[in-house]
Order: structure tokens, then C-alpha cells, then sequence
């Protein structure tokens, strides 16, 4: 599941001083360390991986006790929120590079450089996680350390591709008439998702991207160009399709538009890569009905929403060297190998290491998952997270704004150019 969620972005109020009080890292006796990081990551399977981790940290480090505490995305940012403002943060966390970011601005981040160093500089990050590690810095000083990537693919209906003659899509065009000629009967060309969700804005932002616009300049991030033609036509071209998605998906959020693509009736969906998960969930037989490739280009190189994990650390902390020596074990090959294994199309590696080892690329579900790994990485080098790297990306991301301008076409009728302009300019407000 990627991992961004819908939040309210507001810390321009956290007061920094605050921090100074200390995160929540114990008593500060010497012969004692007690350290604190939170998890959003809730489900069983990686509560326990982390747990493992922690465990083996503390019982090569005697003397240092490591609480995880799990929080689900759904609450974490208003968590985060109240502990920086009453000057309780944890120690160190797992979030996104676009909080990441946010919290950077304010100011209240630990540098990681020598955690960089540590695990062997830039050198031990892969090519595909290039992004991300560029989403990591600011002023070449790393803020945050990658973790996990993953991107937004087309996902298609091998079966319903079969029997009409049809080769997964590389153009807008081939898109275009792929759903058109698969929209006959009881059956839809492609799930068009319109609800102002992460879904609709995950798979509205990919084709921005694969069409050379995008939400923000990245080298002058309070330049908005939301509203520039080659955002404008992304937005006219995925209102266009709605016409071959089923009757009432413009609704759809996550659950209901993983359900969907489970029942056959489905040709495409332009989504994460973690749908992976929903397919296999819904058994062997549904999930080998799919396959994935990169999001089809128009004007772009390619280009898709990369979603993924982040490590950082919070100022104030009674124990940064101990906090970053933890960051650092949990990038270590051998404690972070099993967590990138628990569902390897979601959690791409971002180490060289870890991405070349026998045991990852002997793993059972990376040679069942090849082809859709194969099609994250291609598309890896050319995907971002909208709005980054403007600090306020996060806020953007809490009101999904993106996935407003498709419903505004879509279920409002209003034209693209005009929601648009009205969402670049709300941007462009929250800028003042």
C-alpha cells in the first residue's frame, strides 16, 4: 500500500523549542538507554519483522531498551502532531518522504549523514531508489534515509487482453482504445476512480507525470504548474476514460476499487503496485489472471506516483547517537532483508546489496512476482511524489487535492483547465 494517507497538514504550529524537553527516550541514565520509534506499518506481518529487529538490537546493545509502538497511518500525523508540540516525540519513526519533508521545514529533524556513512555512503543505495534519495535531502544533507519504494503500474486482465487481440498499452492512444474495445457486455475497459481518495489522486498524478507535467517545479518548488497544458490534458484524458468504468466506481475508494479487480469483470487499473497483495488475497486463481507494466507515456519519459517508506529521527532526543545506531541496524542487510520479503512488489529494496543477494533473488515470492518487480523498477527512475519538494506536499496529499480536479470534471462537469487553475490556486494560497 503505498504509504501515503489523507491527513489535515498543520505544523506550522509546532513549536520547535518544545523540543528541547526531550523526546520520549528515558530517564537519560548513562547505564540505561530506553529509546522510542513509531511504526505505521500495522499489519501483523510487519509488527512482527520490526518487533524481530528491535529484539535483536537490544540483545546486541545490553543496556538499551527499544519500544515500538505500532500506530496506523490513519492516526499517526495527528500522533506526531501532539507529541512535538508537548515536546514528547519519539526518537526516531517510519513515515514518508512528503511528512518527512514537512517536518524538515519546521526544522525539527535530526541530520543522518553518518547514519549514511555508516551503512556504506551513497554507494549502498540502488539505482531505482535515485528518487527517493533525492526526495531525502535538502541542501545535499540527509534529512531522511530511504527505506522502501514502490510505484504505480497498469494492471491488466491477461484473459479479457487474450480474447480480443490486445498487447498491454504503451501510449495514451493504445490505452484509449484498449478500454474502448474491452467495454462491451458486463464487462469495463478500466476502473476510472473519481472519489477525492488517494486512489484517484495516485492514478490521475501518474499520467500527469507520464505526460511531462507535474504538480510543482522541482527546482524552483513554489512554482506551481498544476495548471500548465500538460497537467491540463493528463486531466482531460483521465476524465475521458470514465466513460469505460463501471457505474458508480467514480466513488470507489481503496477497499472497493481492490475488490473490483477481483471479479473479472475488469479489463485495467492504473494503480500501485501493492495491489499485489489484494490479489493474492483473494486467492491464486484471481491473481494470476494480472499482470503489470509501466503507466503508458504520452509526452514523458514515463512516469507513475512512487510511494514507499522513510526513517527519520526528531531533535530533542537524550539519545541521538543510539537513535541513529538503531536506523542504521535496520538497514543493515541481514535485519532488512526479511521485511523487503514480506511482499517484495510493495517493498522494493534500496539497497544495492540487498537487491543483488542470492537469498532475496532465490526468494519464492520475488521469482512468483518477477515480471510486476521488474515493471516497478523500470518505472522507478522516472516516478515522484507529487508536490515534493515543497514542504507543503503533505498538506497537498491531507486534502487530496489532486483527485479534486478529477472530480470536479468528472462528477461536477466542470472543464479541466478550470479545476485546474482552481487547485493550482489553492496550492499556490497555502504558499502565502
Amino acid at each position: 500500500m503505498p504509504r501515503t494517507r489523507m491527513y489535515s497538514f498543520a505544523l506550522a504550529a509546532v513549536a520547535v523549542g518544545a523540543l528541547t524537553a526531550g523526546c520520549a527516550s528515558g530517564s537519560g541514565d548513562s547505564s540505561s538507554v530506553e529509546l522510542e520509534i513509531w511504526n505505521p506499518e500495522t499489519d501483523d506481518a510487519s509488527i512482527a519483522v520490526f518487533q524481530s529487529m528491535v529484539d535483536a538490537y537490544e540483545e546486541q546493545n545490553p543496556g538499551v531498551t527499544v519500544n515500538l509502538v505500532n500506530i496506523p497511518w490513519s492516526d499517526i500525523f495527528t500522533k506526531w502532531q501532539t507529541a512535538l508540540q508537548s515536546g514528547n516525540a519519539p526518537d526516531a519513526t517510519i513515515g514518508s518522504a512528503a511528512f518527512a519533508t514537512s517536518f524538515q521545514e519546521q526544522g525539527v529533524l535530526e541530520p543522518l549523514d553518518d547514519v549514511v556513512e555508516q551503512i556504506g555512503g551513497e554507494e549502498a543505495w540502488s539505482d531505482t531508489a535515485d528518487s527517493l534519495v533525492e526526495m531525502s535531502k535538502a541542501d545535499g544533507s540527509y534529512f531522511a534515509l530511504p527505506y522502501t519504494n514502490n510505484a504505480v503500474l497498469l494492471w491488466y486482465n491477461k484473459a479479457m487482453f487474450e480474447s480480443e487481440g490486445l498487447t498491454p498499452p504503451t501510449t495514451w492512444d493504445e490505452l484509449r482504445d484498449a478500454a474502448e474495445t474491452l467495454t462491451h457486455d458486463d464487462q469495463y475497459g478500466i476502473l476510472v476512480p473519481s472519489s477525492t481518495s488517494m486512489v484517484t489522486s495516485q492514478s490521475l498524478y501518474s499520467l500527469i507525470l507520464s505526460n511531462g507535467g507535474d504538480v510543482v517545479d522541482r527546482d524552483n518548488p513554489d512554482e506551481i504548474i498544476f495548471d500548465d497544458p500538460a497537467s491540463v490534458e493528463a486531466i482531460e484524458f483521465y476524465s475521458s476514460l470514465a466513460q469505460y468504468s463501471p457505474p458508480g466506481s467514480g466513488g470507489y475508494d481503496r477497499p472497493e476499487a481492490q475488490a473490483a479487480m477481483t471479479t473479472g469483470k475488469l479489463g485495467m487499473f492504473i494503480y500501485g503496485s501493492w495491489m499485489q497483495a489484494a490479489l493474492d488475497a483473494a486467492g491464486p486463481d484471481v491473481a494470476s489472471q494480472f499482470a503489470a507494466v509501466p503507466v503508458p507515456s504520452e509526452n514523458g519519459e514515463g512516469g507513475a506516483f512512487m510511494g514507499g517508506l522513510s526513517l527519520f529521527a526528531f531533535t530533542g532526543s537524550e539519545h541521538p547517537e543510539e537513535t541513529k545506531d538503531l536506523l542504521a541496524f535496520m538497514l543493515e542487510p541481514e535485519n532488512y532483508e526479511p521485511y523487503v520479503l514480506l511482499n517484495p512488489v510493495q517493498s522494493i529494496p534500496v539497497l544495492t546489496e540487498v537487491q543483488q543477494s542470492e537469498s532475496y533473488l532465490t526468494n519464492e515470492k520475488v521469482i512468483a512476482q518477477a515480471e510486476v518487480i521488474d515493471a516497478v523498477k523500470t518505472t522507478l527512475p522516472y516516478s515522484w511524489f507529487f508536490g515534493l519538494p515543497n514542504p507543503h506536499a503533505g498538506e497537498w496529499e491531507g486534502l487530496n487535492l489532486i483527485a479534486q480536479a478529477a472530480s470536479a470534471v468528472i462528477e461536477q462537469g466542470r472543464s479541466a483547465q478550470e479545476a485546474a487553475i482552481e487547485v493550482a490556486d489553492e496550492m499556490r494560497a497555502s504558499l502565502d
